[in-house]
């Protein structure tokens, strides 16, 4: 396999999952920062742990959409890889659902906490993106972009 062509195959993958993967990270460690203080879920726990986090996802689907049935087409960005440096996103989940383990009674927490981390996490990664795209971090295709307009001949710093 040629090299460019892996290289420009793991780029994708790695731009492609940047949410999933936030989310991802979000959802297990919350989960685990609650079962470290109430234990191990059973069934019925997990089930309410998903009520929660589904319950968050349709209200901000609802609050930033308008509705739950709108057809979902991700917006391109050259920010995207710098914006889903998960650490502000995926801590202040982790942050709030061990707030959640000391304040929300056992059967309680399930729910709360799935809703918790869903709530501040899907936010908190969308203004990390936000703030990428203000601060104008130039992305991989920005740097193509200028390397094509150069003219032949002509040294960069001139």
């Amino acid at each position: 396999m040629e090299r460019q062509g892996y290289r420009a195959a793991l780029g994708a993958t790695v731009a492609a999952t940047v949410a999933p993967y936030g989310y991802t990270l979000t959802v297990w460690t919350t989960g685990a920062v609650i079962a470290h203080a109430h234990g191990i879920p059973d069934a019925v726990d997990a089930l309410l742990f998903l009520l929660g986090a589904v319950t968050a996802f349709t209200v901000l689907a609802v609050v930033t959409l308008g509705t739950t049935v709108e057809r979902l087409v991700p917006v391109p960005t050259h920010t995207v890889i710098w914006g889903g440096l998960h650490f502000v996103a995926v801590g202040l989940a982790i942050a709030a659902a061990w707030a959640v383990s000391d304040v929300v009674a056992d059967a309680a927490v399930w729910p709360a906490a799935g809703a918790v981390g869903t709530g501040i996490y899907l936010p908190c990664s969308a203004l990390q993106l936000q703030l990428a795209r203000a601060l104008g971090v130039p992305g991989p295709q920005t740097a193509r972009a200028c390397r094509r307009r150069r003219r032949p001949g002509r040294r960069v710093g001139r």
